[in-house]
């Protein structure tokens, strides 16, 4: 089974992409306005997208260099979905790695996140977006994350 994995070289130092991953206001610039953060390891961050809801024990902390999270909380509030907590289990994880001029490179994986689940594709355009808007919110310091006041996209599933 392939779970989802993308790869981004963002103009930013691993720091800031570091911090843009693991403080609240980092979080909210570019994945959700709506959460709460912890930071330290063992600690939880809760995501908020409307309706939907997931949430992640903090599971590694490398600065500038890996972050992993385990969801341990998750409801996908879609109809046609028959599972709506699919994510519990799985694993983020962002690795960081130098890519020379003030860059960084970013592997990002959501392992278990495979195909066969219901919302993978949902998920899939999701993570598409929330990558370009961390690579966006590193390199500018403006995202697109999703905001509460905004109706819930279907992207926002990721």
């Amino acid at each position: 089974m392939n779970h989802y994995q993308q790869t981004l070289t963002v103009a930013a130092d691993p720091a800031v992409v570091y911090a843009a991953l693991t403080t609240k206001a980092g979080l909210q610039g570019w994945w959700t306005q709506d959460c709460d953060v912890d930071t330290q390891v063992g600690g939880t961050i809760k995501f908020r997208f409307g309706a939907h809801y997931k949430h992640m024990r903090i599971e590694q902390l490398s600065p500038g260099q890996e972050v992993r999270w385990l969801c341990t909380v998750a409801h996908i509030d879609m109809d046609r979905f028959q599972s709506k907590n699919e994510w519990v289990g799985t694993q983020l994880l962002f690795r960081l790695a130098p890519a020379g001029e003030g860059r960084t490179r970013l592997d990002f994986e959501h392992v278990g996140l495979v195909p066969s689940f219901e919302c993978y594709d949902l998920c899939q355009n999701g993570w598409q977006h929330f990558m370009a808007s961390l690579q966006h919110y590193v390199e500018t310091g403006v995202g697109e994350p999703f905001r509460p006041t905004e109706a819930c996209p279907a992207s926002a599933a990721a």
